[in-house]
């Protein structure tokens, strides 16, 4: 392999095998983020037996040290390239080890200590693992403006990281719950919970490393751009129209799928009693989501079109089903396979920020990629743990209690927090997008302007 420095050129485009090995470091982490926004919850609640207000006081106290921790983070990674791995990489090879030991001590709360040790130690591990979330995942998700210049090539990478999200929630749901039960001979026990922690974080470390090892980061913005103050760093963000439209559009979209994701398994659990077909079901929208996933941003449609067309149809989907009887299995599966269809909008709308980071540098010549992509790590954390605080809090307002028989006004408040509040969360995700006109041919116009404006180091693979 023979390195050169080249002019900036629009078209250069990383092969299908660059893009899975980009993929699978999102496979990667639904091994720990996916894992620990489906079954934190429930282990906290049900089997460590934390108060679901508890649960959500510490859920959010986590994403209010995210504000001020992610963007930080995010700066700090702007400004920092290893001579010989880039920018972004070094923070996926250093950091996962740590990520891997703080994954496994959430799920492992000792058993002997008193309710109030049990909360301290929740809380800093569960803060601690987010922060090392963010070590990897922030580099991870700022490398789709480093490792290709092409507008169409950056959705399609971004496309492919978004399929390997449905893959991943598809490959979790299926097995999360059979090692639980596994582990635990049939029952959900701490043990069982710590051992399936264990089995998915070694997936997590091993696809991790092979996302490094697959990919190179090309381009890098002008070293003097990147020196921008905290003040700057806020500016930088809230002066940025477009980047500030996908953010918030992100927010309410993600708050949407992770509410419905946390309380999911109490719906399965208590209002359709079937426990043990609870994966199967959790298993459906992602599975029947990776198609469309892939494929519709490769669509000459405008992208702001389709991420419209996905929220609309979810919210139809969620009304539906929370209007069906519990025992109506076979039309809650049929409506889970159309929510599932129209849940495609993920990549589309993360594809959306590196245009917004363009635009930035085309008009105030600063590019501050792990800063943005910071902000939509913290607008996704947030959203993770907001939409299930929300969940919980309803049900507890209206009588959920652990590992009991449910009234008929509890089980209301769960199909209310499982259906009703993603619904919702996905209307209001349509309005920022309505704003959204950074159209494709402003965005070849800003490619042009910057592949004069500066060069790109690009390998050439001989």
């Amino acid at each position: 392999m023979e390195q050169k420095m080249q002019k900036l050129q629009t078209n250069i485009r990383l092969g299908f095998g660059r893009q899975i090995g980009f993929g699978l470091g999102e496979f990667a982490g639904q091994f720990f983020f996916s894992f620990w926004s489906s079954y934190l919850s429930v282990y906290y609640t049900d089997i460590v037996g934390i108060a679901p207000a508890v649960v959500s006081a510490i859920f959010m106290i986590a994403r209010i040290w995210d504000a001020v921790n992610d963007p930080v983070f995010g700066n700090i990674a702007d400004r920092h390239r290893h001579k010989k791995f880039g920018r972004y990489r070094p923070w996926i090879l250093f950091g996962t080890p740590i990520l891997a030991i703080l994954s496994i001590l959430m799920f492992h709360v000792p058993d002997a200590a008193p309710n109030e040790m049990k909360i301290i130690y929740i809380t800093i591990t569960y803060i601690l693992a987010g922060m090392a979330f963010t070590a990897v995942n922030i580099p991870y998700m700022s490398m789709q403006s480093t490792l290709t210049t092409n507008p169409q090539s950056r959705m399609n990478i971004s496309a492919m990281k978004s399929a390997f999200t449905c893959v991943g929630t598809v490959v979790l749901n299926l097995v999360a719950m059979p090692c639980i039960l596994k582990f635990g001979n049939g029952q959900q026990t701490g043990n069982a919970y710590f051992f399936t922690a264990i089995l998915f974080t070694v997936f997590g470390v091993i696809l991790y490393y092979i996302t490094f090892a697959s990919t190179k980061e090309v381009y890098y913005p002008e070293q003097q751009q990147t020196h921008v103050g905290l003040k700057g760093t806020f500016q930088y963000i809230f002066g940025n129209k477009y980047l500030l439209i996908v953010m918030f559009g992100l927010l309410f979209s993600m708050l949407s799928m992770f509410t419905r994701i946390g309380i999911a398994v109490y719906y399965y659990i208590y209002c359709m009693q079937q426990p043990t077909m609870g994966g199967i079901f959790m298993v459906i929208p992602p599975l029947v989501g990776i198609l469309p996933t892939y494929l519709l941003p490769k669509l000459k449609i405008s992208k702001k079109i389709l991420v419209i067309i996905a929220l609309l149809g979810q919210a139809a989907s969620l009304f539906v089903i929370f209007a069906l009887d519990y025992t109506n299995m076979k039309a809650i599966v049929i409506w889970l396979i159309i929510y599932g269809f129209f849940s495609y909008q993920h990549g589309i709308v993360f594809g959306m920020v590196a245009p917004a980071i363009d635009d930035a540098e085309v008009k105030k010549n600063i590019r501050l990629d792990g800063t943005a992509f910071a902000f939509a790590n913290l607008f996704n954390k947030v959203a993770s743990a907001v939409g299930p605080a929300v969940g919980l809090l309803i049900m507890g307002a209206l009588g959920y209690i652990a590992n009991a028989q449910q009234t008929a006004g509890a089980l209301r408040g769960i199909n209310i927090a499982t259906n009703i509040v993603p619904a919702v969360f996905a209307l209001v995700g349509v309005i920022p997008f309505l704003l959204y006109n950074l159209n494709d041919d402003k965005i070849a116009e800003n490619s042009r302007i910057l592949a004069e404006r500066h060069g790109v180091q690009k390998a050439e693979e001989e």
